[in-house]
């Protein structure tokens, strides 16, 4: 790897996170688990796309398409389907006595780690996102029909400067309305109101944040409360 960095020093350094939002993605990872990248996804903080041509330009890493050509099967079979669900990764090309890892976090040297004991092969780590690595997944471990929809290609979302072009919450470019200098309502409409659904999520988790830390609910109580509220108890 180029940098030892984490990954939450990197998307703030790419400015994708400020400090209040790194917070929230550490505490919710403290509370319920997971990895960084998937939750600040998840919390609607940084886009799928964003994530990965940081990563790719931050770390140097190739982008792997794990649908066209699809992967022959000797390939899929160098792991096996408990490992690939566990650490979401999938093993793209073989490139000599190495194989190359289709990760939607490349820092995880724990999976790498496993994967390399497990083939006796060393591991190239190369990047894909996660929602693609789930659908690989479906198609290759449990041949399920998979419908992809391809996404642009991340080498090539660049500035002619060389800097990444990185787009964010009230930042975001919105289309022109034919013959004028406005973006069109419908989409600026639709783009307020996915701010104002980030913005709440941000404001939900803070709140459940505090509770737990100050021990006025538990993890388990909370589950079950949510539990009950599905099921209309």
């Amino acid at each position: 790897m180029a940098e030892k960095k984490k990954l939450g020093d990197i998307l703030k350094e790419a400015g994708l996170l400020d400090d209040f939002q790194l917070g929230s993605a550490l505490s919710h990872q403290r509370n319920w688990g997971g990895k960084l990248g998937s939750i600040v996804v998840e919390l609607g903080f940084v886009r799928e796309p964003e994530l990965a041509r940081v990563l790719a330009e931050k770390l140097r890493l190739p982008y792997v398409n794990l649908f066209d050509p699809e992967i022959p099967e000797e390939i899929t079979s160098l792991i096996k389907p408990e490992i690939a669900r566990k650490y979401q990764v999938i093993p793209a090309r073989r490139e000599g006595k190495s194989i190359v890892l289709a990760m939607a976090d490349p820092m995880d040297l724990e999976a790498m780690d496993t994967i390399r004991f497990a083939t006796g092969s060393n591991i190239k780590p190369a990047l894909a996102m996660g929602s693609e690595i789930e659908n690989a997944i479906k198609k290759y471990y449990e041949h399920e029909e998979v419908t992809h929809k391809p996404q642009p290609d991340v080498a090539a979302n660049k500035v002619s400067s060389g800097k990444m072009e990185l787009i964010r919450g009230s930042e975001l470019s919105m289309p022109k309305a034919p013959g004028t200098d406005a973006a069109s309502p419908i989409l600026a409409r639709e783009d307020a109101a996915q701010q104002m659904q980030a913005d709440t999520r941000v404001r939900l988790e803070a709140l459940i944040t505090v509770l737990i830390e100050k021990g006025l609910v538990t993890r388990e109580e909370l589950v079950n409360m949510i539990y009950q509220k599905k099921m209309g108890l």
